[in-house]
């Protein structure tokens, strides 16, 4: 039986993001390395939790650009806290939020629904892989989210999950393959391509969404939306009275 409903997704997926973020603002101090690939692993889940409630709000809502203009204000008004957090060495061109890459994945949708021909929807995919590149989930997001939008009425669309993991863990060992068995960083680095299979956990949670909104006042409606620039100010506050960065 299906038993989760929307608002209990979303508060999943804010605590997964929680845990993620605290576990980065202060990835310095996490020894051993188990504490690292518990906040990566549990992160994974809120990305995917979001997209397919994005979808699932791209056919629900009643004004699409509305839609859109909340995620991009928030998307906005996160940038700085976002950026000192996660990218403080790099210029602020670098490097954008997770509300940009469902803000695009929405304004993506609304193209595909008018593409004349599904053999589009490949090309679609790709550009907006592009402009999500230096965004939060970079090339990874859209086809996420295309993936849900496509075969939302199937379970098909629980398939990319696995692929999405496998890429993930692959990319990983090819890009730190080499220091694996450096005795300093081989442990923490078997921990972050490890935690790449933590994603398949949202496939049941998933799948235990039974299509309702549940508790939704208007506050909580904004809350979700404004817990996440919020987050990260206070994340980054404290940290920067502790490290000064």
């Amino acid at each position: 039986m299906k038993k989760i409903d929307a608002f209990y997704l979303k508060l999943l997926a804010i605590s997964a993001m929680l845990i993620n973020h605290i576990g980065h603002t202060f990835e310095g101090i996490w020894n051993p390395p188990i504490w690292a690939f518990i906040y990566l692993s549990v992160g994974l889940l809120t990305f995917p939790i979001m997209a397919y409630l994005i979808v699932d709000g791209f056919y629900y809502t009643r004004n699409r650009w509305k839609y859109v203009g909340r995620l991009a204000l928030f998307s906005l008004l996160s940038f700085l806290p976002f950026h000192y957090v996660f990218l403080p060495p790099f210029p602020l061109w670098v490097g954008n939020n997770i509300m940009f890459t469902l803000a695009m994945g929405v304004v993506m949708m609304m193209v595909l629904e008018k593409a004349p021909t599904k053999w589009l929807e490949i090309p679609v995919v790709i550009i907006f892989m592009l402009l999500t590149f230096w965004s939060d989930w970079q090339v990874f997001g859209i086809p996420i989210i295309y993936a849900f939008y496509r075969f939302r009425n199937s379970q098909q669309k629980f398939g990319i999950i696995p692929i999405i993991s496998l890429i993930m863990i692959w990319i990983n060992w090819n890009a730190y393959g080499g220091y694996l068995t450096n005795p300093n960083l081989g442990p923490l680095l078997w921990a972050m391509i490890l935690a790449n299979v933590g994603i398949l956990a949202v496939i049941p949670l998933l799948w235990s969404y039974n299509g309702q909104r549940g508790y939704s006042p208007i506050w909580v409606k904004w809350g979700f939306y404004a817990f996440y620039p919020l987050h990260l100010l206070v994340l980054w506050g404290i940290r920067f009275m502790i490290f000064g960065y």
